[in-house]
């Protein structure tokens, strides 16, 4: 069993996703709410929760004040948010996890499979990487983790990304190559802003490391790493379009 609390300011939104949890995740047990910071961290001190449901955007104090009153934390976090801005994106594809209201069910239930299945990371460590990222000390990074860990990577090493299934292959300039378990959509959210297109439903690709492009066969990219990559045909223009700017 998963023991879990809920912060957010509304309570309408505390009632729903613990109903939802326990139709829909019940591995989850709740142990306890707060509509507010002061509160949630004496709740969360006194009851050990494994999770934390964390709302954002909090009147007075807002979620990420809560995660400064715990020097070593020993919990994990699933955000919640209705705002979709970017500091999503600052911690997307860190070790967090985040849910955008109103939150689906089928959301709910792959966000807490994952936080299942996750390994053993560092809570201390996932948290300074996602203080810099929202401050604005590591823009120019992305946070990748992995089955091994967490990792800080520039976007120009990253050579293109591959979807298999529910899990995407990152192909980095050094050869190495990192297996995720997210999706090609949740990685093109966030690297589609550094000079990435997604120029198949299985393909991303940096424009920086396109070697060259060719028209024969349809249409195919040449990476850097040697890859061929098709062009699928609806995207052909919008590649053109994207990489006649490098």
């Amino acid at each position: 069993m998963i023991t879990a609390v809920i912060v957010d300011d509304e309570m309408n939104a505390v009632e729903v996703l613990s109903w939802q949890l326990k139709q829909y995740c019940p591995q989850v047990e709740v142990v306890g709410y707060s509509n507010n910071v002061p509160d949630a961290i004496a709740l969360i001190k006194g009851k050990s929760p494994q999770l934390i449901f964390l709302d954002i955007e909090m009147p007075v104090q807002n979620g990420f004040n809560l995660l400064e009153a715990f020097d070593d934390p020993t919990f994990d976090i699933i955000f919640t948010t209705a705002y979709n801005q970017y500091a999503i994106k600052a911690f997307k594809f860190s070790a967090f996890d985040y849910l955008l209201k109103p939150i689906d069910a089928d959301d709910l239930q792959a966000s807490v499979a994952r936080y299942a299945l996750k390994k053993n990371h560092s809570v201390k460590e996932q948290l300074k990487v996602l203080s810099a990222q929202l401050h604005h000390k590591q823009l120019n990074r992305v946070a990748i983790s992995s089955a091994d860990g967490l990792m800080m990577l520039k976007p120009e090493q990253i050579v293109r990304c591959e979807a298999e299934s529910n899990y995407t292959k990152i192909f980095l300039d050094n050869k190495q190559k990192i297996v995720l378990a997210k999706t090609l959509k949740e990685l093109e959210d966030v690297l589609s802003e550094y000079q990435f297109y997604r120029v198949h439903q299985s393909h991303l690709v940096n424009l920086v490391h396109v070697a060259s492009f060719s028209r024969n066969d349809g249409g195919y990219v040449l990476m850097t790493d040697g890859a061929h990559i098709t062009i699928a045909r609806n995207r052909k223009n919008g590649f053109l379009e994207q990489f006649s700017k490098i």
